[in-house]
């Protein structure tokens, strides 16, 4: 079994969760053999990089207006903005 031992320096979080989530908290601590602190830091540790990965604000390329209007479904451009 894995312990952190960082946790000894750690912040406490208060999170608010659903009755649903505290459930699946504990099904998944009762068959993984964790406590559920360690279920929520693990999940942390691996959902986090996904997070951002998904939502951050990484580096984005700006497109033209054009780009942009091609995208829209249904918009049909004029021949004159078409290449």
């Amino acid at each position: 079994m894995y312990y952190d031992f960082s946790v000894k320096r750690s912040k406490t979080i208060p999170v608010p969760s659903s009755v649903e989530l505290a459930e699946d908290l504990a099904a998944t601590a009762a068959e993984t053999g964790l406590s559920q602190a360690d279920v929520i830091r693990q999940s942390l540790k691996l959902g986090i990089p996904a997070l951002k990965g998904r939502l951050g604000l990484g580096p984005r390329r700006r497109r033209s207006l054009i780009e942009h209007f091609k995208g829209l479904k249904g918009l049909e451009l004029p021949p004159y903005l078409e290449p």
